[in-house]
């Protein structure tokens, strides 16, 4: 399956503020390296030739850390002029323009990923599935899975009973074959209907309502991180600045 990344960097950060007055959060550094370059290296590490970076929140200077630090696979950037009023689903379906080929991994831009988590996501046979953490303790800010009985994803949500879920779907995932255009085709209904403060997921709700299947593919806490704030930020230096690649 021929895949390009979409990494979203459009945010504003603001739960990282005074650091991100005048630094997007993808390019703060975690040991030596900006989120966004390790980002890229994984996406390279998975056998992904190409990238959209969408951005928004001081997108010049995305770009301009791009030109000075080439990544290792094709990228081209995507602006969301509407990132600080609409939701990540609106800033996916800006990164529609830069897809050519059959399949998106998309990636919320402030995941620390080590490891081959995002190959494994790639190489499984599911055509549409994400990373799930099992071993997050789940509470209200998670975004959650809800898995019936044949382990397909039936729900996915934050307002979800954490006693009820799998674990934590860590916001990267990847849609491919038939399930693709289905994908655009809700984002833009979203969009048409004025449903555009919410999430991806939202999209994949419906999706899942209407019969597309998603799987899970496991990744271990050890693996990962999401930075929202200052203390998300000390421990991804902590825990991966010494980690290299």
């Amino acid at each position: 399956m021929d895949f390009t990344a979409i990494i979203l960097a459009a945010g504003l950060g603001s739960r990282l503020r005074p650091l991100t007055d005048d630094t997007p959060k993808c390019l703060l550094d975690v040991g030596g390296q900006t989120i966004l370059a390790r980002q890229l290296e994984r996406v390279a590490h998975a056998g992904i030739g190409r990238a959209v970076v969408v951005t928004g929140y001081l997108g010049a200077q995305v770009e301009a850390h791009l030109r000075a630090s080439p990544p290792p696979v094709q990228v081209v950037t995507a602006p969301n002029p509407a990132y600080a009023t609409t939701g990540n689903c609106m800033s996916v379906l800006a990164g529609r323009s830069g897809v050519s080929n059959r399949g998106v991994v998309i990636c919320d831009g402030d995941v620390v990923l080590t490891g081959d988590a995002l190959r494994r996501l790639v190489a499984d046979p599911a055509p549409s599935a994400l990373l799930l953490d099992r071993d997050t303790v789940l509470g209200e800010e998670e975004m959650k899975a809800l898995l019936d009985g044949a382990g397909n994803v039936r729900r996915l949500a934050k307002a979800l009973d954490p006693a009820a879920c799998a674990g934590e779907s860590i916001g990267v995932q990847k849609v491919s074959g038939p399930a693709l255009p289905i994908f655009w085709a809700t984002l833009e209904a979203m969009q048409a209907s004025g449903d555009t403060q919410g999430y991806y997921e939202d999209a994949f709700e419906r999706m899942i309502s209407a019969g597309v299947s998603f799987r899970t593919v496991a990744i271990g806490h050890h693996e990962w991180t999401e930075i929202d704030d200052v203390a998300d930020l000390e421990d991804a230096r902590a825990r991966f600045g010494n980690l290299g690649r």
